[in-house]
């Protein structure tokens, strides 16, 4: 690993974000920034965007003093990762080598599409160092999948599972959505059976949420009801959840966060630092970055998501001004809402005594009797199975 001078200053402890925007095509429900892997204003077509990425390392690292920051995970997300050569990868993970520390521990992952899961293109990722997996099932069933705008199908699923593990990949990851459209109680159920089959260490479920500038938004408030989809109302979705929820604990999962669940050992280590309030730093268009200065200030910083705004921002092009990336320095209040906010998300809840110190106890005693949150035996407060399926009313209260 590359070694870098500190000068006696404490290492930064650090992870990284990589956001890659090219897909195939959008899926119905994402609101994710992603566009067609050939569509840019400027041309900009995959090979090029290591060197953006690059570009971008270096200036933040003089910006925000990172040099001989110590990497402990590094997330490639999107968008479809998948779609990139592995060339692009090992260009990348070099250039972050050599300018970081990266822990010989290391958690690098790197999202796969399904149909993108190719054994060649697998077991390269994984010569290079890649050691984590996070495969885009969403469901095992074909309508539901055609409906979703999704582009693989069940057998795609496996192949990439299988493709994964032919190439030495033992910490998988398998993405399911809960709600999607057409998505019955016996498809759902055969979704988790399904995905249980493949022994994946790590399952993320995430209940369909439906955003602005997504073709699932435009469908439900289509004028003309012929065009419209039904979708499942929200008292059927919380019973898919919970119905997961029960199925994936008997089988050994531990439901670490709302919506993640994983066998002992196998918790992704990034997720786990956004929760904790780790810095990280968030490379490419749209991407998010949380750092502490050394000053004591911390700061949240989002990049334009805009490819061609985001190169000339990089590249620092006279045609465009860069303030339309978005950042805040924290204020006191912000800090404690991300700390309840985050906290909460976890099985490990928040300290008892803490909590009750930044919020009117009268409010978490409610909680407590309601059935919502709960006393651990290590003296945490954290949310019930219920209370997670009312989270965000929760954090509103909570907040307000």
């Amino acid at each position: 690993m590359s070694k870098h001078k500190t000068n006696g200053k404490k290492i930064r402890q650090l992870s990284i974000y990589i956001h890659i925007p090219f897909c195939k095509s959008k899926c119905n429900y994402c609101s994710f920034y992603s566009i067609p892997i050939l569509k840019s204003e400027n041309n900009l077509l995959p090979k090029d965007y290591a060197d953006l990425l690059k570009k971008e390392i270096e200036i933040t690292i003089e910006r925000f003093a990172l040099s001989g920051s110590h990497i402990n995970s590094i997330y490639f997300g999107g968008g479809t990762p998948s779609i990139m050569q592995v060339q692009f990868f090992q260009n990348l993970l070099w250039f972050i080598n050599k300018n970081f520390l990266i822990a010989k521990t290391a958690e690098i992952t790197v999202e796969i599409n399904p149909e993108s899961g190719s054994f060649n293109k697998l077991s390269g990722l994984k010569s290079l160092g890649v050691n984590r997996l996070s495969i885009g099932a969403q469901s095992f069933n074909g309508n539901v999948l055609k409906t979703a705008g999704r582009i693989h199908n069940e057998k795609d699923i496996y192949n990439a599972a299988n493709n994964a593990k032919k190439a030495g990949f033992d910490n998988i990851s398998l993405d399911l959505i809960i709600g999607l459209p057409g998505q019955t109680e016996t498809i759902f159920y055969d979704d988790i059976m399904q995905t249980l089959a493949l022994e994946p260490r790590h399952i993320s479920a995430y209940m369909l949420s439906i955003e602005k500038n997504t073709k699932f938004y435009k469908t439900c408030n289509e004028k003309n009801k012929k065009n419209r989809l039904t979708f499942i109302s929200e008292e059927n979705t919380a019973k898919y959840y919970e119905i997961l929820c029960k199925l994936l604990v008997e089988n050994g999962y531990i439901h670490y966060e709302i919506s993640n669940f994983a066998k002992n050992g196998h918790e992704s280590r990034h997720n786990l630092n956004y929760w904790k309030r780790g810095q990280y730093l968030g490379l490419g268009p749209s991407a998010s970055s949380f750092l502490k200065t050394e000053d004591g200030k911390e700061i949240r910083k989002t990049n334009v998501p805009d490819l061609d705004k985001y190169a000339n921002n990089v590249l620092k092009k006279p045609v465009h001004k860069p303030e339309t990336d978005f950042m805040e320095i924290l204020t006191e209040k912000d800090k404690i809402n991300e700390e309840i906010f985050l906290s909460l998300r976890t099985n490990l809840g928040i300290n008892a005594k803490r909590l009750t110190e930044l919020v009117n106890p009268d409010i978490i005693n409610s909680f407590i009797e309601e059935g919502l949150m709960q006393i651990k035996g290590n003296g945490n407060i954290a949310l019930t199975l219920k209370g997670m399926l009312l989270s965000s009313e929760i954090f509103a209260r909570i907040m307000a």
